[in-house]
């Protein structure tokens, strides 16, 4: 039989039919890679997504260990897509090894983050305010059985005129805050009535009810037990919600809160929020009148709110001895220690002795006993004493315990005295508001951070010989230049 040879060796069809079908499945082989590995993307492709600074020996600002990552953690196929689509054809550095990737796609997630944080997200509607069912569940975790009731949702009066109510809430089982927070919560709600044109009410029965120390004066914001019954009904538990503020500068509160009464406890200001909403901005020019919020705060506690005889009765003595004459003044400083031997169980320690040295300096410019008198309000018994010793002959004082009106039943539970109760617990509260209302009547008055000092200033109604104790430094404070927008 004959065969056909040539120099090197001999070829037989069935030979050239083997080579044919290795190279067809080496061909599927490496399709197959590319698949698996990098998607529809070609070699060149790869390249371009992976382009990058080109390092040298040692990566520079790139952890170590991104180096002991396995492949899976960069997987191509994953990346591709979000960089082929900012790669143009002129601009392809073939970055191929892991480390690279990896720090190439660190920087560019870094960027991303600072470009999101300069420019805010805009809030989905869902986030933006508690809706009716978030209220119920948040109220669940704070809100005692037992205050339920504050939550009606179908209105079975028969009789309703229409007439709405915006509520602020403080009982025993609720946690309202100190008096400075609480003064700005009632502020918030006041100027939500004026918003919605609700009626006004003040629900305050912690640490004793609100109206054995204050009488309505202009507005009657005292609740009657029955004129509720009825009506539908939700409450607002907002304490310390910054989301719930800055709500308030989109809200349509009433097409959020359509109930007829609106319980609110808050200790946030909403002035400024409520003041940039666009649902708002008219009935708030014209029933602002362009008070600046320090003014409008004065007015509320000084216009709505009147004292009863048994407050005038704790802060008069103190007044008198602060002004003996037409010719002397009272010079004043409200030192807020937070945690300390007095009140415990406060949340933190916001001054130390070591923090307030500058004040003992700046109580001494006014030691002069012909000219000034000194008043030192403070949350800790022990600096009280000292300040009264040092300045025995001019030192003006309010008589009475130190107390923190949210944190007494909370120091009644440490100290195992469940079953001890005041005889009157107001008596510890209307120090409290005595003390604001003689710092209001200094002619000189020094502050330490605390909303309590700075409603005392904003009912000072002054800038002038006002100052804040701040880090160790004294520097001048001022609260009233919104007067001149």
């Amino acid at each position: 039989m004959k065969t056909f040879t040539f120099n090197v060796f001999q070829v037989r069809p069935a030979d050239a039919l083997v080579v044919v079908l290795t190279l067809c499945m080496c061909s599927v082989l490496m399709s197959v890679y590319y698949v698996h590995n990098v998607s529809i993307a070609s070699p060149l492709d790869v390249m371009r997504a992976n382009r990058g600074p080109r390092f040298s020996d040692k990566l520079d600002d790139v952890d170590d260990t991104w180096s002991d990552k396995s492949h899976d953690d960069y997987n191509l196929s994953k990346l591709l897509p979000e960089f082929l689509q900012n790669t143009s054809e002129d601009d392809v550095r073939p970055v191929l090894n892991h480390i690279d990737i990896a720090s190439h796609i660190q920087r560019r997630n870094t960027e991303e983050k600072k470009q999101e944080s300069q420019s805010p997200k805009k809030m989905q509607k869902e986030n933006q305010w508690p809706n009716h069912e978030n209220v119920q569940k948040k109220r669940k975790s704070f809100i005692p059985l037992t205050l339920q009731i504050y939550s009606n949702p179908e209105r079975t009066r028969t009789n309703w005129t229409g007439e709405r109510y915006i509520v602020y809430l403080c009982h025993s089982n609720l946690t309202c805050a100190g008096w400075g927070d609480r003064q700005h919560g009632i502020f918030s709600a006041y100027l939500l009535s004026l918003m919605t044109n609700r009626t006004f009410k003040v629900d305050m029965q912690s640490p004793c009810p609100l109206s054995k120390l204050y009488h309505p004066r202009l507005v009657n914001w005292k609740v009657n037990e029955t004129e509720f019954n009825g009506l539908s009904s939700t409450h607002l538990y907002t304490l310390n919600d910054q989301k719930f503020r800055e709500t308030m500068k989109i809200i349509n509160f009433d097409v959020e809160y359509p109930q007829d009464v609106v319980y609110l406890t808050t200790n946030y200001d909403y002035f400024y929020s409520l003041k940039a909403n666009p649902n708002y901005k008219e009935i708030f020019q014209r029933k602002v009148k362009g008070r600046p919020r320090p003014i409008l705060f004065a007015d509320l506690w000084q216009t709505i709110f009147k004292m009863n005889k048994r407050v005038v009765r704790k802060y008069t003595p103190a007044l008198k001895k602060g002004h003996p004459s037409n010719n002397h003044k009272l010079a004043c400083a409200h030192i807020r220690f937070g945690r300390n031997p007095t009140i415990p169980t406060d949340s933190n320690i916001r001054n130390t002795l070591t923090t307030i040295k500058p004040l003992w300096t700046f109580l001494d410019k006014y030691s002069d006993e012909k000219i000034y008198r000194i008043f030192v309000a403070s949350d800790w018994q022990g600096f009280r004493d000292k300040v009264n010793s040092m300045y025995r002959n001019i030192s003006v004082d309010v008589d009475g315990d130190i107390i923190h009106i949210d944190k007494m039943k909370e120091l009644l539970r440490r100290e195992n005295a469940t079953d001890v109760v005041p005889s009157d617990p107001c008596l510890g509260f209307e120090k409290v508001i005595a003390d604001q209302l003689v710092l209001s009547r200094c002619d000189i008055l020094l502050l330490t951070y605390s909303v309590f000092g700075k409603a005392a200033a904003y009912l000072r109604r002054s800038n002038k010989d006002l100052y804040l104790m701040e880090g160790g430094v004294i520097k001048t404070l001022t609260l009233f230049n919104e007067m001149q927008h």
